[in-house]
């Protein structure tokens, strides 16, 4: 529409009509005031003004008939003298904004960033982040991060303050693992700053691994398989009476002991494992679903059960009435903690005189000898272990139903749980009769 003749009075302000477009209205007197008025009716001043850079800045400065006219005059007249002096209004008030979402110590910056990431808008792939994974974020902050420099500026953080908090770190007995676990929460909350546009660059880059974590390729040998196996079936019999108290400390928890022999046989995760439920298990199918909200690719992932796998699950339901089907030993409401598997394997390695090693090793050691003793294809091994198809084969077969490669995912496991039991029974597993794969037409 043509431009409006400024405008002087409360009157005016009031008879001005919206339009299908907005458009505005200088305030003749008042250098800078102008009222934008909206298809809406809405009718709202604004202070431009160009900055001493020379950006051209909108400032609102609220509503009318909220603010009166005669009040706009005297804000715009303060921000006038304001801007001669060298300020740039809109900006400080976008930095105010931005400091009241973020806040200003380092501790509420992580407070900020874990409820972004509780939804997905912490400035990641769009994903939100599992109460798990934060939970444990929320731990390594609270013992490591938070008393050295939670109560810091993080705008004032240095590349030098972060070198010496994690060469700190790295002086101390803990593993380069954890070092760069926690470096990588700091650099993520840092990260989270730059996204928000309150740094330009996140101080923690390259900083947050002063030692070399090892390469993950630890695995079981089949002799180290067979000891862990056989340790572990000693470990699942239910306790006599009067044994509960008395030996906990010399003994793994029969739930304990079953979930890491349902692990070592399905080859999941130790959370899928740990966290499963009998509502997912489908005995009669020999299939356990994981569902989307569980498995780490963020999609079902569909587990054939192994004989030796419903063998262990027949043992599991003749401890405690539970949902899940491996309980907390304290309470059969609530599922295994994770952790106490990979405590428990600790213990196990330890006693049985086996190279220390982890649940998630089971899964590398099962994959490795799928692949090499019994020429499983990649692409299959790959959907055992509940791989997310980002890459190479795994991507290929997204595009297939899950259920298409279930005969070749069954007789995989079926090949891996006869190798293990083998082992521990002293037999060669490749004197054993397996199925071979049929090949897809």
């Amino acid at each position: 529409m043509a431009a409006a003749k400024a405008i002087s009075t409360d009157r005016q302000v009031a008879a001005l009509r919206p339009a299908e477009k907005p458009y505005e209205v200088s305030i003749d007197g008042a250098r800078g005031l102008a009222i934008r008025v909206f298809p809406t009716g809405t009718k709202s001043f604004e202070f431009r003004y160009v900055s001493l850079a020379g950006a051209r800045r909108r400032l609102p400065l609220g509503a009318y008939p909220g603010l009166k006219l005669a009040d706009a005059r005297d804000q715009a007249a303060a921000l006038r003298v304001a801007v001669v002096g060298g300020a740039d209004p809109a900006e400080e008030r976008a930095a105010a904004k931005a400091a009241a979402r973020t806040g200003e110590t380092l501790d509420e910056l992580f407070t900020a960033y874990q409820t972004a990431a509780a939804k997905g808008l912490h400035g990641g792939r769009g994903r939100p982040k599992t109460a798990k994974v934060l939970a444990v974020e929320e731990s390594r902050w609270r013992l490591h991060v938070r008393p050295k420099l939670g109560a810091r500026k993080f705008t004032d953080l240095t590349r030098g303050d972060i070198k010496a908090f994690m060469r700190e770190l790295a002086s101390t007995e803990m593993s380069p693992a954890s070092v760069a676990s926690i470096g990588g929460s700091l650099r993520a909350v840092l990260a989270f700053a730059v996204y928000e546009e309150r740094l330009e660059v996140n101080p923690a880059t390259g900083l947050t691994r002063p030692l070399e974590p090892p390469t993950r390729e630890r695995m079981f040998s089949d002799e180290g398989v067979a000891k862990i196996w056989r340790a572990l079936v000693v470990a699942s019999k239910p306790r006599a009476k009067g044994q509960e108290r008395a030996d906990k400390g010399a003994r793994l928890e029969p739930s304990t002991a079953l979930a890491l022999r349902f692990a070592l046989l399905t080859l999941c995760r130790r959370g899928e494992v740990a966290g499963a439920k009998w509502s997912e298990v489908d005995e009669a199918a020999r299939l356990w679903t994981i569902p989307a909200d569980r498995a780490k690719a963020r999609r079902p992932h569909v587990v054939p059960l192994s004989k030796p796998a419903l063998a262990v699950l027949k043992e599991v339901r003749t401890l405690q009435d539970s949902p899940f089907v491996f309980p907390a030993p304290e309470d059969a409401d609530r599922p295994l903690p994770p952790d106490a598997m990979t405590l428990a394997l600790t213990r196990i390695c330890r006693r049985q005189n086996v190279p220390h090693g982890s649940p998630h090793d089971f899964r590398r050691s099962g994959a490795t000898t799928l692949a090499a003793v019994y020429q499983t294809p990649g692409f299959i091994v790959s959907l055992l272990l509940g791989h997310a198809a980002s890459d190479g084969a795994a991507a290929i077969t997204s595009v297939y139903n899950r259920f298409d490669y279930a005969p070749q995912q069954r007789s995989a496991l079926d090949a891996w749980g006869e190798h293990v039991i083998a082992l521990s029974e002293g037999r060669n597993p490749r004197d054993a009769e397996v199925i071979p794969m049929r090949r897809r037409r």
